[in-house]
């Protein structure tokens, strides 16, 4: 009587245990080969800023850019464990490429997405979301 009771108990117990994995997240894309990075960018500084709502906890790297020669504030995601993600953009030049314009008869370029190269062939993956005089 008590193996069936539970067989039956470790059946009811089976799906939520295996429903749902753990992800840190994946690593960042590589760079496609043939792809041409042609807009120059420097990035003066960067801020990692971490929300967490009630199940999951994430990251957003903000980096202040000149960019065509203006200044932006580039955003994009950032994963905290060292295993999954091991390159940032720190300070330093990189290339670029304009991914999708927002607005195409805007002024300002708030919303752009671009692709920046980083050293080891990978790339981050932002958009502009601020402007500087």
């Amino acid at each position: 009587m008590k193996r069936p009771l539970i067989a039956l108990l470790l059946l009811a117990c089976l799906p939520p245990l295996c429903g749902q994995n753990l992800r840190y997240g994946q690593e960042l894309p590589k760079a496609k080969p043939g792809v041409q990075y042609q807009v120059k960018v420097h990035i003066s500084g960067i801020r990692i800023r971490r929300f967490c709502d009630t199940e999951t906890c994430y990251g957003l790297l903000d980096a202040d850019a000149l960019l065509n020669q203006k200044k932006f504030e580039l955003t994009g995601s950032y994963l905290y464990d060292p295993k999954y993600v091991k390159v940032i953009p720190v300070p330093g030049d990189y290339t670029a490429r304009l991914l999708k314009t927002a607005h195409k008869s805007a002024v300002v370029p708030l919303f752009d997405e671009y692709e920046l190269l980083l050293p080891d062939g990978h790339v981050w993956r932002c958009t502009v979301t601020g402007m500087f005089e």
